[in-house]
């Protein structure tokens, strides 16, 4: 009986082992990813051919491809997306190998991570691994999504969020997403923090969700590579040169109009833009951040080391070449303009100019007198090559070094207007010009004439000099100080 019961415990051990093997043989005739336990969008419609004869052939891959034969899978392949750990414990065995071998092919190249990662600290700790394990050769990084790992109260949107925030640190190479179409919901994650989303959903119909790239088979089949392989799709028209960063004929037109390719010499800043140590506008490069309206001094075009111009300027610093943030302006309208980097408090109108309400409109103008003086918010960009300062009000004002100058910290100690009658209460000189100084006192065509103690001026307007100081223009066309410590008021019944 013993033998008997003992036989048929062997047996029934045969059939759990034997169904549990054509499960596992299951998964992997499903899937190039047998390590996933997602259950994704099946059953495949095994579109295996490109959609037309121009449309690329991109592949992800993994261990699960084994040995490749790269000088086939390249001849077929326009792009190839490469595993390189899955959480921070399990470094894929076969990426390096995967990476130095597109690389030898002169095969573009992304790279991806599973992300297992519960906490904020575990994300960046995650994506450290992931960076520094990750060829730098690589044109994009991607975390992969597939299961809910977050803990300890965090959401999944949070720790993705301080993975690719970490991530950022480290590069400014494009970041995508991968998350599958039945689980974009549930997930909630933020894609407005990626370049791109990549999203799997398997057979003819594409995902629901806004995507940049379909991953639409398990089960395609490229030359070199033994067994199933992922393929994917570009989506929404995007361009293979968007994950490539190889520029052809066409995509560099589009360049020329995304950047500056041909030194701009100088350059105004539509926004703030932070300007860098080096060309790769990282964190880890950043030095300071120039306001909206300042000017730049461009020393060269220069490229990152993913081939995206950078303005190299005058100082050593690098900003981005982007028409979107900078425009292209010369050095006179350059010095005729006052910028964010002049810190100007105070401006005095030098002739009657029109205040907007808007930085950028000239729609519904109102007349302002010469000679007015406004407290200053900022300079700001009007997307028409000129920068306009925004007064406290809130509306704004040209900053044309023609039309009006910055006013001394000290003017509220001038008198700015002609109604009062004065007499001088302190010894005071008489000039020919608005510029005061030894200037004057050495020439002696415009020597300054001494007005005495007790002196009852006759004002009959007022200018400022080039220095934003107020002059009296007296009745025998001399200036003198218009400073209120020079004088005491003739009052009404005195005069």
């Amino acid at each position: 009986m013993k033998k008997i019961l003992m036989l048929l415990f062997i047996l029934s051990l045969s059939v759990v082992f034997g169904l549990a093997f054509t499960n596992e043989a299951k998964a992997y005739e499903n899937t190039a990813k047998p390590e996933s336990t997602v259950p994704w969008e099946y059953p495949s419609n095994k579109l295996l051919q490109k959609q037309s004869a121009d449309a690329p052939l991109i592949a992800d891959i993994s261990k699960w491809q084994g040995n490749i034969d790269w000088d086939k899978a390249a001849a077929a392949l326009d792009l190839v997306i490469i595993r390189t750990q899955d959480g921070i414990s399990v470094e894929d065995y076969m990426h390096k190998s995967y990476e130095s071998a597109a690389k030898r092919q002169d095969l573009p190249f992304g790279v991806y991570s599973f992300v297992r990662a519960g906490t904020p600290a575990e994300a960046r700790a995650e994506a450290r691994a992931f960076y520094n394990r990750a060829s730098k050769n690589t044109e994009f990084y991607v975390l992969d999504v597939e299961v809910k790992t977050n803990k300890n109260g965090y959401s999944m949107r949070r720790v993705v969020n301080e993975y690719v925030k970490e991530l950022r640190e480290l590069t400014d190479k494009k970041i995508g997403l991968y998350v599958a179409n039945h689980l974009y919901s549930s997930f909630n994650l933020d894609t407005s923090k990626f370049e791109f989303v990549w999203i799997p959903r398997y057979g003819y119909t594409s995902p629901a969700y806004n995507h940049q790239l379909w991953q639409y088979t398990s089960s395609g089949r490229v030359p070199g590579i033994n067994g199933n392989v992922d393929l994917n799709r570009l989506a929404n028209g995007r361009k293979l040169e968007f994950f490539t960063n190889k520029i052809s004929q066409t995509s560099n037109s589009e360049l020329v109009k995304k950047y500056y390719v041909m030194n701009p010499k100088y350059v105004i800043l539509k926004k703030k833009v932070k300007a860098y140590k080096k060309r790769d506008l990282v964190s880890k490069n950043y030095k300071k951040t120039y306001a909206e309206g300042s000017v730049l001094k461009v020393e060269k075009i220069t490229k990152s080391s993913a081939g995206t111009p950078r303005l190299e300027l005058s100082n050593g610093l690098f900003v981005t070449a982007s028409k979107a943030l900078v425009l292209k302006t010369t050095a006179a309208k350059a010095e005729g303009f006052y910028t964010a980097d002049d810190k100007v408090k105070k401006i005095i109108t030098k002739k009657e100019l029109y205040i907007y309400d808007s930085s950028t409109s000239n729609r519904k103008p109102e007349k302002i007198p010469q000679y007015t003086i406004f407290n200053v918010n900022k300079v700001v960009y009007n997307g028409s090559g000129q920068n306009r300062f925004q007064i406290l009000s809130g509306k704004f004002v040209s900053a044309s070094k023609n039309d009006v100058i910055e006013a001394p910290s000290t003017i509220e100690n001038y008198y700015r207007d002609v109604t009062h009658h004065l007499q001088t209460k302190k010894k005071m000189k008489m000039y020919e010009t608005l510029m005061f100084g030894e200037e004057n006192d050495d020439n002696a065509e415009n020597k300054p004439v001494d007005v005495a103690i007790g002196t009852n001026i006759q004002v009959v307007g007022i200018e400022y000099n080039k220095l934003g100081y107020p002059r009296f223009r007296l009745d025998n066309g001399k200036y003198v100080s218009a400073k209120k410590t020079l004088y005491k008021e003739i009052p009404w019944y005195e005069q």
